[in-house]
């Protein structure tokens, strides 16, 4: 009986056994997949946040765990070893701090060091913000020159061409023809009706008698010397600019006339008008000034060092800002014969054909006088200069300076001081010192630059060790 127990009992033992090892091995099956799991997932996470921490804001970094966003500093740390002039952020022009953090934005300021400052003059682009602003540069070279003098001019009118229009009689104005300013006259054409006691007392004298004729020994028949006094008055008459159609009108009316019209003397606009209707106008009153509009003349100045290049005769071109392709022909007709005190210029009188009236008196315009061969020289393009207005005496003449930007490699580019000659053709100027033949100027974005190097400067004045006045940026 109790053998065949202990059998069932071993064989159920047996059996747990075996149940027990079976699930120990599932266990451990399920316990391998879930670590295997688990590795990936947390190498997949690291992986993550080390490609997405660099690009998200310090906020959302910290949620991360990352250390530089906690303690504030990030890739701002930089290098141990290089001493920091102070921070500058990267997305806020302008923006620098004396001591590291983030930006107004949330980024990270990065370090600028001392040894990038202290006697460093270039300026470094990266190449995609280079073909971002579009900078480009053209090769400094000598070359055979049209001397031009580059100048902005006034419209005027031509002062010959200027008529005013008056009377050597007093009297009053009955009526008024030509009645406003702009308005186009043409010689002879009637202006205004005016009365006056001494002409109508003129006519009267004139029709006292018909006119008598000199006998062939010149010697006056009949009434001779009421004839004398008929003439008289008929002097009188055309001294005082009657028109002669009116004097013709009266002698063959047998009557004098209150009012006689006056004509225009010449063809031209209205510019100016001091007359009105009813008006009394004594002798010599201005009615009207008419100006010709077909020429006019263009005041220019001209520097001291410019002088001996400009003379009477030589052709000039002028160019309007609004209409650019459009030029304009014309002659150096006078140079005045003293110079400015105040700005140490001379001014120079240019005459134009203005026969389609594109150019209006008060216009300003470019002007070109074209002042004969510069022979050889080193030249850049007018663009590639920055005026400073400085000047320095050159060889007993006072020159220009300015400011060029030298390409050095790809992407350093160095501020140089230059001074400057004489204006060419086609948008060129002479440099006589500050360039080598063959380098690299900026012609395109140099405005970046020279703002680059402006800031550079401003944040090394401002934080350079030694500074008292350190403060935060705001």
């Amino acid at each position: 009986m109790m053998e065949p127990e202990v059998n069932t009992r071993v064989q159920q033992t047996v059996l747990a056994g075996r149940d027990l090892l079976r699930r120990s091995e599932q266990l451990a099956r399920k316990v391998a997949i879930l670590g295997l799991l688990l590795a990936l997932g947390l190498a997949l996470g690291l992986g993550l946040r080390a490609v997405l921490l660099p690009v998200v804001p310090p906020p959302l970094a910290k949620l991360f765990g990352s250390e530089d966003a906690m303690d504030g500093k990030g890739a701002g740390r930089g290098d141990s070893a290089r001493e920091i002039a102070f921070w500058k952020s990267s997305m806020i022009p302008n923006f620098v701090s004396p001591k590291p953090g983030p930006d107004p934005m949330g980024m990270d300021l990065i370090p600028v060091y001392v040894d990038e400052l202290a006697g460093e003059k270039f300026i470094t682009l990266s190449l995609d913000l280079m073909e971002n602003i579009g900078l480009r540069t053209v090769r400094v070279e000598h070359a055979e020159a049209e001397r031009i003098v580059r100048t902005i001019g006034q419209v005027d009118y031509a002062e010959p061409l200027l008529g005013d229009l008056t009377l050597k009689v007093g009297g009053w104005i009955e009526e008024l023809l030509v009645d406003h300013v702009g308005q186009r006259v043409e010689r002879g054409q009637p202006l205004f009706r005016f009365y006056s006691p001494e002409v109508v007392t003129a006519q009267e004298e004139f029709l006292l008698s018909p006119r008598r004729r000199s006998d062939a020994t010149g010697q006056t028949t009949g009434l001779g010397m009421a004839g004398l006094a008929i003439y008289s008055a008929y002097d009188k008459l055309r001294y005082w600019d009657v028109p002669e159609d009116e004097i013709e009108a009266i002698r063959n009316s047998g009557q004098s006339r209150k009012a006689v019209t006056f004509r225009s003397p010449f063809s031209g606009w209205v510019i100016e008008k001091h007359a009105n209707e009813g008006m009394h106008m004594k002798p010599g009153s201005r009615f009207y000034r008419i100006a010709d509009l077909s020429t006019m003349w263009v005041y220019v100045y001209a520097y001291e060092y410019q002088l001996p290049w400009i003379r009477v005769g030589q052709s000039a071109r002028l160019t309007l800002p609004f209409r650019p392709g459009d030029v304009f022909e014309g002659k150096v007709i006078y140079i005045y014969p003293s110079v400015d005190p105040q700005t140490r210029q001379i001014r120079v009188r240019l005459e134009f054909s203005n026969a389609e009236l594109d150019l209006k008196p008060q216009m300003y315009a470019d002007v070109e006088i074209s002042a004969g061969e510069g022979g050889r020289s080193l030249v850049v393009p007018l663009d590639a200069v920055i005026h400073i207005g400085d000047q320095e005496i050159l060889d007993g003449v006072m020159r220009r300076k300015g400011i060029t930007y030298v390409q050095i490699d790809l992407g350093k580019f160095e501020p140089r001081e230059v001074v400057l000659g004489e204006d060419l053709q086609r948008g060129q100027v002479a440099v006589l010192s500050g360039l080598k033949d063959g380098e690299e100027v900026v012609v395109a974005g140099q405005f970046l630059l020279d703002t680059e190097r402006k800031v550079k400067e401003s944040n090394l004045r401002m934080f350079m060790p030694g500074d008292e006045d350190q403060k935060d940026a705001p």
